[in-house]
């Protein structure tokens, strides 16, 4: 186990994996994390849902062949060779790998779940799908890493490096959750901490001069609860960029990363009846069909 102190009260990280190349990187990832952090790190691998061949064409037929592939399937930092960690390989002949996922990081006591998440109407995108049932279904949150930055990031050379972290605050129970964590990883990685709160206009029309002083009231309330956020978690105000604005909440937040050269967003996903403009399809997926950095994505259950 890595000798590295035990950071962000993330002491177990789960990451399953289809023995993809990109859900192999995406475990690779998980284990630089769990290094870093000093976690313990679990891969799962559900048997039955995934193609029963090796890259050579020879078949898979026994769970130790699998973990000895999911093993050798690791990339690793050439810097981080001689780190040892705890990895345990867990694999089930499941045939529903959305609700073993969930099961599994209850019985181990999961803090983080780390996942590859693909973009598109039969992946993350459409209802129904594993990426979103896990979200929707555990109670820690999940670093989702895109497709997109799989493909174009190796981990034997290209570390995760968090150095500006976004954080989406809504006021929901999940985003003062998911707050804590967000701030403990921006230290953890030396990253510099942002916090946005996107206002949506009233969808009927009102007097201009009504609206205005309206906005004014509200982003004045607004800016006070998230310096009274970030005085909680030991931040100052004045050292933390704080920005509140107005319009479609994924358009702001995918603008702010853009112009800000964000390389984790950290958001919640409350209950489709506290905020729909949030709610999966709407929101996350089109996050990650139009950002190539990871997300950190808590659901409110």
């Amino acid at each position: 186990m890595s000798t590295t102190k035990q950071h962000a009260g993330i002491g177990h990280i789960l990451c399953p994996t289809d023995l993809s190349s990109r859900s192999q990187k995406a475990l690779s990832y998980a284990m630089q994390i769990a290094t870093d952090l000093g976690a313990m790190l679990t891969a799962f691998h559900s048997a039955k849902n995934t193609w029963p061949y090796h890259a050579d064409g020879s078949a898979t037929h026994s769970i130790d062949e699998i973990k000895t592939e999911i093993r050798n399937g690791l990339v690793r930092d050439p810097s981080n060779e001689s780190v040892s960690i705890d990895l345990n390989v867990i694999v089930e002949e499941s045939t529903d790998p959305a609700a073993a996922i969930p099961r599994l990081a209850h019985e181990l006591k999961t803090d983080l779940i780390v996942m590859k998440a693909r973009p598109g109407v039969l992946s993350a995108l459409h209802f129904g799908s594993i990426v979103e049932r896990v979200v929707s279904s555990v109670t820690c949150p999940v670093l989702l890493i895109p497709s997109r930055f799989l493909s174009d990031h190796n981990p034997a050379h290209d570390p995760l490096t968090f150095r500006q972290v976004l954080f989406d605050y809504d006021f929901s129970q999940a985003t003062d959750e998911l707050f804590h964590l967000a701030n403990a990883l921006a230290r953890d990685f030396a990253a510099e901490l942002h916090v946005l709160s996107v206002l949506e206009p009233p969808a009927s029309q009102v007097e201009p001069a009504s609206f205005k002083s309206s906005q004014m009231l509200l982003e004045s309330a607004v800016q006070k609860r998230l310096g009274t956020a970030l005085l909680s978690e030991g931040r100052s105000p004045i050292d933390v960029p704080t920005t509140i604005e107005w319009g479609r909440h994924s358009d702001r937040v995918l603008k702010y990363a853009a112009m800000h050269d964000i390389d984790l967003i950290c958001t919640a996903l409350p209950p489709p009846d506290f905020y729909f403009e949030k709610f999966y399809r709407t929101y996350l997926g089109r996050l990650l069909s139009w950002t190539d950095c990871p997300i950190l994505v808590k659901q409110c259950i």
